[in-house]
């Protein structure tokens, strides 16, 4: 099964909606929720940038 680069902006898409609703959501749970998907967030982005440079490169 392979993921493809919509996937995974569709993913980040999902995650970041789901982080803003932590953020409405009142307690130090939710809070540390919404900081652990951003990390997340953050995580499958950098990836989505490597994988664009190396379609770049091949190119």
């Amino acid at each position: 099964m392979e993921i493809c680069k919509t996937d995974i902006q569709k993913i980040i898409k999902y995650l970041d909606d789901a982080a803003k609703v932590y953020d409405t959501i009142p307690g130090q749970r939710s809070i540390c929720r919404a900081w652990v998907i951003r990390q997340q967030i953050k995580k499958l982005q950098r990836k989505l940038f490597t994988y664009n440079q190396k379609e770049n490169d091949k190119d």
